[in-house]
């Protein structure tokens, strides 16, 4: 194995023809750009982004070289999800009434000193900020925990939940940007360096139809915080999608190898089962060098972000709340107060003083389909566009 510190040897080499992406968030983007104008095929693992303009970016370096770029997200290759997939868009379900992602999954505090620190000796820490702005570490551990600092992370909405927003997208058939973005949330249950919202309903107008997404990092209850965490559940999944329809259900389990359909009276229909190799379609697609082939295309990968990246901009965006504010808020959206109130009962659960530390009722946005504004909010507008410090343009 050859080792480098900087990708840009890989990519001046004429014996490499395929780059796996797999750094934190925040350099997704550059590298798959840099590695695609350098002729180079790409597996970018997902989110695709950290801010929504750097997957457009990616979209139009594929479009522009005409290489292989493939989304790490992989449910889309599981024989049990697309048969579901199938199912719904055939009309099994009949009319979809909405679609919805589940992480529950624990996230304990990763500490609360956030004094500033210099990084490990071993590691070269302007090059692994890369685009992003210079900022000392402020948290107690380096690596992984940096997916709780939006500064280069997306939280668990962006982490483990896009592999749920990228299904709860496929199927609806959501090629477009959701016309507006709607947020609860917060960073619940304890106080650390982290910013990004453990606890959060998200939900996204998809052509008239909602997607929502809840994230719960605490257990179900304040007695599961000692030992194991508990975590709750929701139609039976903890991490997974229910998708909900005018005949009943179909459930998609976090491991993408089950699926079943569930009537209206709870019996259980149809069921499917079966994996996938994601990694061997986009060898097959390179070797076939066509995009076709490709079970997750970049188009999808950067769909899928930008709707997490959306429900954190909306969280980032928003104010404090009182409980009664939300109810006020989200009375017109039943889908929207159910997920709420939900929400609500699990923090009471857990023990969390919403008068000490109150919500954040997230912004509302209206995004254009392009995904390149936000209507009437130049502050949201400017929050979507990665603006790269030299010399890490892309």
């Amino acid at each position: 194995v050859d080792v480098t510190g900087d990708p840009r040897t890989l990519l001046d080499r004429d014996d490499i023809d395929v780059i796996a992406i797999a750094t934190p968030n925040h350099t997704h983007s550059m590298l798959a750009c840099w590695a695609l104008d350098a002729g180079k095929h790409v597996y970018c693992e997902k989110p695709v982004s950290h801010v929504v303009e750097e997957g457009r970016r990616i979209v139009d370096a594929a479009d522009r070289t005409g290489l292989i770029c493939a989304s790490g997200t992989q449910g889309r290759s599981a024989a049990s999800v697309r048969d579901a997939m199938a199912f719904i868009h055939e009309g099994g379900l009949g009319e979809v009434h909405c679609s919805r992602g589940l992480c529950y999954k624990p996230r304990r505090s990763i500490g609360g000193d956030t004094r500033p620190r210099f990084v490990p000796a071993s590691v070269d820490y302007d090059r692994w900020l890369g685009p992003v702005a210079y900022r000392p570490q402020q948290r107690p551990r380096l690596h992984y925990d940096w997916h709780w600092d939006l500064h280069t992370g997306n939280g668990d909405l962006g982490n483990q939940g896009i592999h749920q927003m990228d299904i709860a997208r496929w199927a609806l058939e959501a090629d477009a940007m959701p016309a507006r973005v709607d947020s609860v949330g917060g960073r619940l249950g304890y106080v650390d360096a982290g910013d990004s919202p453990n606890t959060q309903v998200a939900v996204f107008d998809c052509d008239g139809t909602p997607l929502v997404f809840e994230v719960r990092g605490l257990p179900k209850d304040k007695a599961s915080q000692s030992g194991k965490w508990q975590m709750d559940r929701y139609e039976g999944q903890s991490i997974g999608n229910v998708i909900e329809g005018e005949n009943g259900m179909v459930r998609v389990s976090n491991s993408y190898n089950w699926a079943d359909f569930i009537d209206r009276d709870g019996v259980k229909q149809r069921e499917w089962k079966g994996g996938g190799d994601h990694f061997a379609n986009f060898i097959a697609a390179v070797r076939a060098n066509d995009p076709a082939v490709l079970n997750a295309p970049i188009e999808d990968g950067h769909l899928s972000s930008a709707f997490c990246h959306l429900g954190i901009l909306s969280h980032v965006l928003g104010e404090a709340a009182a409980p009664a504010a939300v109810d006020s808020a989200w009375s017109g959206d039943a889908v929207a107060l159910d997920g709420w109130r939900r929400m609500k009962a699990h923090l009471d659960a857990n023990e969390v003083d919403l008068t000490a530390t109150p919500v954040t009722l997230g912004r509302t946005l209206r995004v254009t389909p392009s995904g390149d504004a936000v209507v009437g909010d130049p502050e949201a507008t400017a929050m979507l566009v990665r603006n790269a410090r030299a010399p890490y343009a892309f």
